[in-house]
């Protein structure tokens, strides 16, 4: 009886950057989902930046908002809307009811008490419409400052590029002079275009 080799270094390598790769498509995927996804049906995308909404929302989780007219505000809703504190940043949290004045009374879910301060109807920017599980976590490590994370993933993706690069640069009877110039004008990434995306929290 005979066994199957194991796998060489090569081949695991290449798996390994196959996996790599993969990844990479998905973040692709997901910043052009976050960029251009919000210009064609009148979304907003926001960074979610804080754990107050866990475990509906998660650090790193990219909301899409839409605006909504007060009159159609009811409790339950998750709305964005600035910090009523006077703190220069935005808040995603759900409405849980209204004042007597008319005022929104707000709620992180995972918060034990309302908010203290309450939020005119007429400054809400959204509701939230749609959750992107994480692909905001780039921009999230900025905020924070966790520059490892995102030194980390940058060294794989190179890495990945490095080895699929090369597999696919042999044998192919093509040398690196004979391929066609890269196209001039804008890269890919250029086409689509930076996520403008705020924080929430």
């Amino acid at each position: 009886m005979t066994t199957p080799p194991a796998p060489s270094w090569p081949s695991r390598a290449a798996a390994t950057a196959r996996v790599a790769v993969a990844v990479a498509l998905v973040a692709v995927a997901g910043l052009g989902v976050l960029a251009l996804a919000p210009r064609l049906v009148g979304f907003e995308g926001h960074v979610v930046v804080s754990g107050s909404m866990a475990p509906r929302l998660a650090e790193g989780d990219v909301v899409l908002t839409r605006p909504v007219a007060v009159q159609d505000l009811e409790p339950g809703q998750i709305l964005l809307f600035p910090d009523p504190s006077g703190a220069d940043r935005l808040v995603v949290h759900r409405l849980v009811s209204f004042d007597e004045r008319g005022a929104l009374v707000t709620r992180g879910d995972a918060n034990q008490s309302n908010d203290t301060t309450h939020v005119p109807a007429a400054s809400v920017i959204g509701e939230v419409q749609l959750r992107v599980p994480y692909i905001g976590l780039p921009a999230y490590w900025r905020a924070e400052g966790r520059w490892g994370p995102i030194g980390g993933t940058a060294v794989l993706l190179a890495a990945a590029a490095v080895v699929v690069a090369g597999r696919s640069g042999g044998g192919r009877g093509r040398t690196t002079a004979d391929r066609d110039p890269a196209p001039r004008g804008r890269t890919t990434a250029d086409r689509l275009g930076a996520p403008a995306v705020r924080t929430a929290v």
